[in-house]
C-alpha cells in the first residue's frame, strides 16, 4: 500500500486555484491514517479516499467534523428529531460549510441530510446501504426522497441500493472488499488447538438464538460484542469478549482479532431478520480472506451467498436448531471447513481485491466530477 500523504489529505492547495477540490466526509477514519499505513488498521475502511487522491487535476481534503458547544443532551434531540440519527449536527453543519468552497462532496457516513442548502455548483456522492424510506419521522432525514433529489450520484453496496437510487442520481454498484495483506491466513501454523466458532459484530446482531444454540455444543465459542448484548447467565463453553467502546478495536485489537480468524474452525454471523440490511458483510468478507466457512443468517440484500458460492452455510432467521446442525456439522468435518476456506478466499481474490474496488471508485467519482452521463452496474 503506498504511504498516505498527509499534505494531499488535509490541505487544499489553494495556489492551484483551477484544480477540482473533492472534500471528504468521513468522520470515523480520523487519526487511524498512521495505523492504516503501517499496516495495523484495515486500508478498506478508507472507502477509496486513497485512490480519490490519483484523480487528475484534484485537490483532496478531509474535512474534520468536531463537536459542536452545546449541550449533550441538546445534541442527542437534534439528531434524534432532525435526522433521525442516520447522521449528526457536527458532520452536518462541516458538510454544509465545505459545500461554499468545494467542487464535490464525497460522503463516506452515508446520506446528509441538509444537501438541499448546499451551493449549487457543488456536486455531491454519497455512499448508500438501504434503500430510501417512505415514512421519514424526522425534518432533514438523509434517507428522504426529498433529500436525495439533490444528489449528483451515489455508490451504491447492494444491487437492491442500485436499482431503487439510479431514480434519484447517476448511480454505480460497487461491491465492498477487504483488506488482503492485514487478514491473511499464517500458514506457518500447522497444528492448531481444538477449534473453536468465532462471532463478532454489534448492529442488528441476533446472539439470543446463536447463544441458545450454543448450549449443547462441545466446542468453545468466543463471542466479540457489547455487553448491552450479553445475557445475564452465558453456557460454560461460551467466552464474552466486551466492545462496548468505539472504536471496537479497543476491545480485541486487529492482530489479536486476525489470530483468532486464523485459528478458529469458522465464523459465525447471527443477524435479525432485516431483508436490507448489509450488516456482517465486512465480517464476513474478513472470514473469507483468513480462508474460514461463513456460518449466517439468510439475508435478502447481499449480492454473497456463502452456500450458494460453496464457502459456507445459510441459517434462517431466528432458527436456534438450523445453527446447532450447521456448527456439528463443520465441528465434525473438518475437511469440509477445509474446502469451504479455500473457496472463500479465492472468490475474495477474484472478486473483492481493492483493486476492483478502488478502481470503480475513482471511474464513477471521475465521472460525476467531469459531468459524466453512464449509470451502470458493473
Amino acid at each position: 500500500m503506498p504511504q498516505l500523504d498527509e499534505q494531499r489529505f488535509f490541505i487544499l492547495d489553494k495556489v492551484h486555484s483551477d484544480l477540482k477540490k473533492i472534500s471528504i466526509i468521513h468522520p470515523y477514519i480520523e487519526n487511524r491514517y498512521d495505523e492504516i499505513s503501517s499496516g495495523k488498521y484495515p486500508k478498506n475502511h478508507l472507502w477509496g479516499i486513497d485512490a480519490l487522491s490519483n484523480l487528475s487535476n484534484t485537490s483532496i481534503k478531509i474535512i474534520e467534523c468536531p463537536s459542536l458547544s452545546i449541550h449533550p443532551l441538546l445534541e442527542k434531540l437534534i439528531n434524534r428529531f432532525l435526522f433521525k440519527n442516520n447522521s449528526s449536527i457536527d458532520i452536518e453543519i462541516a458538510a454544509l460549510k465545505a459545500s461554499k468552497t468545494s467542487d464535490l462532496i464525497y460522503s463516506v457516513s452515508g446520506p446528509l441530510g441538509l444537501s438541499r442548502f448546499y451551493k449549487k455548483s457543488c456536486k455531491l456522492i454519497s455512499w448508500v446501504f438501504r434503500i430510501p424510506e417512505t415514512t421519514y419521522g424526522c425534518l432533514f432525514h438523509p434517507y428522504s426522497k426529498h433529500n436525495l433529489v439533490h444528489y449528483s450520484g451515489f455508490c451504491c453496496l447492494t444491487k437492491n441500493c442500485y436499482v431503487d437510487f439510479k431514480n434519484y442520481g447517476q448511480s454505480q454498484f460497487i461491491p465492498w472488499y477487504i483488506d488482503m495483506e492485514l487478514f491473511c491466513p499464517d500458514n506457518s501454523r500447522t497444528n492448531h488447538k481444538k477449534g473453536f466458532f468465532l462471532a463478532t459484530g454489534k448492529t442488528r446482531r441476533d446472539y439470543k438464538t446463536f447463544i441458545r444454540a450454543c448450549e449443547h455444543l462441545d466446542v468453545e465459542v468466543r463471542i466479540i460484542a457489547p455487553n448491552s448484548q450479553r445475557p445475564t447467565i452465558l453456557p460454560s463453553n461460551i467466552k464474552w469478549f466486551d466492545s462496548s467502546n468505539n472504536p471496537p478495536d479497543k476491545a480485541i485489537s486487529y492482530s489479536t482479532l486476525r489470530d483468532w480468524y486464523d485459528e478458529c474452525l469458522a465464523v459465525c454471523i447471527p443477524l435479525e431478520d432485516d431483508e436490507e440490511d448489509t450488516c456482517g458483510y465486512t465480517n464476513m468478507l474478513e472470514a473469507m480472506s483468513m480462508r474460514k466457512p461463513v456460518l449466517m443468517t439468510k439475508s435478502g440484500c447481499l449480492d454473497i451467498n456463502p452456500k450458494k458460492n460453496g464457502f459456507g452455510l445459510l441459517i434462517n432467521p431466528y432458527d436456534y436448531n438450523g445453527w446447532s446442525t450447521a456448527m456439528n456439522k463443520l465441528a465434525n468435518n473438518p475437511h469440509i471447513c477445509s474446502e469451504m476456506g479455500m473457496r472463500g478466499q479465492n472468490l475474495v481474490k477474484e472478486k473483492y481485491n481493492g483493486t476492483l474496488f478502488n478502481q470503480r471508485i475513482t471511474d464513477f467519482v471521475g465521472l460525476i466530477l467531469y459531468n459524466g452521463k453512464k449509470s451502470s452496474v458493473i
